[in-house]
């Protein structure tokens, strides 16, 4: 039996984590272990904790205030932020990064035979992320499609 999550709670949850000057980046409902869980995943410049905490609250009472619009009897529910290891996937997520550091690997082969790279991302347009080596002092383009993974590099 496959799960919705209703589409009011989906427009519901954008409108709160606007509030906090968040976004939803992903709403599953997901078995895991012997119940399912209802994971509301967002991200913003500030995004903390506390500020996880206050969305869950709110988006809580709309839960209990709408029990019966999720066909579930039974579920945990959580909202968090996906940290460091963020996954980048779309246009805007490189141009976040700008003057980032940030780890690619593309589906296919450059010409030289490369698919790894690791650079600063130096703008992002037209669904493509150009980047700056420092280790070669060198420039690539990467379309965006082409990226398998992307994240950011934190250097201590």
């Amino acid at each position: 039996m496959r799960l919705k999550i209703p589409k009011e709670f989906l427009e519901y949850a954008e409108k709160v984590a606007c509030k906090y000057n968040c976004k939803v980046l992903d709403i599953t409902l997901k078995p895991e272990k012997k119940t399912y869980t209802l994971r509301v995943t967002i991200d913003g410049d500030n995004t903390s904790l506390n500020i996880c905490a206050d969305i869950s609250r709110e988006l809580s009472v709309w839960l209990d205030d709408h029990e019966n619009e999720i066909k579930c009897s039974s579920y945990n529910f959580e909202v968090s932020s996906p940290g460091p290891d963020k996954k980048l996937v779309t246009e805007q997520d490189f141009i976040n990064c700008i003057n980032k550091t940030v780890y690619f690997e593309t589906k296919t082969k450059a010409a030289d035979g490369r698919k790894r790279y690791k650079g600063k991302v130096i703008f992002c347009k037209n669904g493509i992320v150009h980047i700056y080596t420092k280790e070669e002092s060198a420039e690539f383009d990467i379309v965006i499609a082409d990226i398998a993974k992307a994240r950011i590099e934190y250097e201590f």
